[in-house]
């Protein structure tokens, strides 16, 4: 068999949620078990290809174990990659509190655990590196692209909702806490709800229809903040369902995104979305991963934590240059 048949086929059986293990050319391969979110995430699916792609290359032998955003099965899923002892467990937690006790006993096993895409609250000390998102910034450059979007629209005040990934823990309320803070320090902007879709475009679509419905009669909102184009496309469909009018002049609505992908680069470009941001892009962000994590295996030194590629807002003015690289 091939090594690009190999790739395939673990591609699938991960799309399927079966556990997958990627064969290493030496039989002393360092072992890896990479637990993840479902790889029918756009996201997360594309992370997870180009991270079996690479460590393939690397002589990595990884076995794949998925969740469904359910943080209570993959707790147990963690607790049976610490009994496979491999070399180094690769992490996306689902849920700082749900994985927190499960490191506890990595560490004491003697067995690293990386973290990729979202970090663990609290984990410095249990994890050898990390690899994520500036939240912060995220929040904060969102909130900037509002900010910007209204004012070209001429607004003096704006009523504005966001509609969140999972607010309990992990990327969305450190994205919401920078985005809250940047729009508190405009007092024409006030921002009026914010709901939490748990990262489900199928929610966020269902609670823009909602959020449409309950401020018409106030005028309706200025703009809406979707915490990744995922969920701003649901957004888009939920307002061209509704009849509303996108845009940022008078009487229209403004869309922001973030975490560029191919349908946020499709609403950019046709002025059905304000803006998204340039990052995370999980091709360069997994393919980052595995060089820090082959240097760990190595013996040599990895910072604590890396910081994925830098973010700046995209509108259409500087669409073209993140096109080909936010498509995915």
């Amino acid at each position: 068999m091939t090594p690009l048949n190999v790739l395939l086929i673990a591609a699938t059986l991960a799309a399927a949620g079966t556990p997958l293990t990627l064969p290493a050319t030496a039989a002393d391969a360092k072992k890896l078990v990479f637990l993840t979110g479902p790889t029918e995430d756009r996201f997360i699916g594309t992370f997870s290809k180009r991270f079996l792609e690479r460590a393939a290359a690397a002589g990595l032998q990884v076995t794949q174990l998925t969740s469904p955003f359910d943080p209570a099965l993959q707790a147990q899923q963690l607790d049976d990659a610490i009994g496979q002892m491999p070399n180094m467990i690769v992490l996306q937690p689902l849920s700082s509190g749900a994985v927190h006790p499960a490191l506890v006993r990595a560490k004491a096993a003697g067995i690293p655990v990386f973290v990729v895409i979202s970090q663990v609250d609290n984990g410095e000390q249990l994890v050898a590196g990390s690899m994520a998102n500036d939240e912060a910034r995220s929040g904060t450059l969102a909130a900037e692209a509002i900010i910007q979007g209204l004012r070209a629209g001429g607004k003096a005040t704006a009523k504005v909702a966001a509609i969140t990934g999972t607010a309990a823990e992990g990327i969305a309320p450190k994205r919401m806490a920078a985005f809250t803070k940047r729009l508190a320090a405009e007092p024409w902007i006030k921002l009026v709800q914010v709901e939490d879709a748990h990262w489900m475009p199928a929610a966020a679509e269902q609670i823009a229809g909602q959020l449409f419905a309950r401020y018409a009669a106030d005028g309706g909102l200025d703009a809406i903040y979707g915490m990744n184009d995922a969920m701003a496309n649901a957004i888009v469909q939920a307002a061209d369902s509704a009849g509303v009018e996108l845009g940022t002049g008078a009487g229209r609505l403004l869309i922001v995104g973030g975490g560029c992908n191919t349908s946020g680069i499709g609403n950019v470009s046709e002025h059905k979305q304000y803006a998204t941001l340039s990052a995370p892009r999980p091709v360069d962000d997994a393919a980052t991963s595995v060089g820090l994590i082959t240097d760990y295996l190595a013996g040599k030194p990895i910072p604590a934590l890396t910081v994925t590629t830098p973010l700046e807002i995209i509108t259409p003015n500087n669409l073209a240059q993140f096109t080909e690289a936010c498509s995915f």
